[in-house]
């Protein structure tokens, strides 16, 4: 069995991210939004960096790649990679809003990262899949990506790690075969090779 915790949105929370960090785990997965803007990011690591050989992560929206990939080595935004024989890949930011985050994109760029992405037992997304529960913001709109509900759609991971929309966190719904999860701030243990579902 192997114990995956995920997490997503901690924004600054160092004393959370702190804890997470304690619980006893083969692999960590931050699904983006360590911080509110780029200042925050090297705080974050200095916490992380003990566990950085277990961290795998995508930027959120108010992070950009660059900045992400520059600190953390198993940076998955884009490119698989294992842990524990699980593969691990996925994509950071946003689908584009109004508001012009530090990461957003076209629907169009996300289908060209997901078709070079392959084949994951782990997605991790931290923008969420359109017409899902875990989407919908608290007024009712749908943020979510067609592009990541395509990608999960056609790959079915085993599960897929989200994030974003912080009303959502701790919600867990199926997509086919795959468990979809925002793990949220509190964060979310997973047991791979268990026969109990989650």
């Amino acid at each position: 069995m192997v114990r995956v915790l995920a997490f997503s949105d901690i924004h600054n929370d160092w004393t959370t991210l702190r804890a997470l960090l304690q619980e006893e785990a083969d692999c960590y997965i931050c699904a983006g939004d360590l911080t509110y803007n780029e200042k925050g990011i090297k705080e974050a690591y200095e916490i992380m960096r003990p566990y950085l050989d277990k961290i795998y992560i995508v930027p959120g929206n108010n992070e950009t790649p660059e900045k992400i990939a520059a600190l953390f080595p198993n940076y998955v935004h884009g490119r698989v990679l294992e842990c524990e024989e699980l593969r691990i890949g996925g994509i950071g930011g946003t689908k584009t809003t109004p508001w012009h985050s530090a990461f957003d994109w076209e629907e169009e760029y996300a289908y060209r990262i997901l078709e070079r992405l392959g084949e994951t037992d782990i997605f991790v997304s931290h923008c969420p899949p359109a017409g899902t529960t875990l989407a919908r913001t608290v007024d009712g709109r749908d943020v979510g990506s067609d592009a990541i509900r395509w990608y999960i759609d056609t790959y079915q991971p085993e599960y897929a790690v989200v994030a974003h929309v912080h009303e959502r966190a701790g919600v867990v719904e199926k997509i086919g075969k795959t468990t979809a999860i925002n793990a949220g701030r509190k964060g979310k243990l997973l047991i791979l090779g268990n026969e109990e579902p989650l």
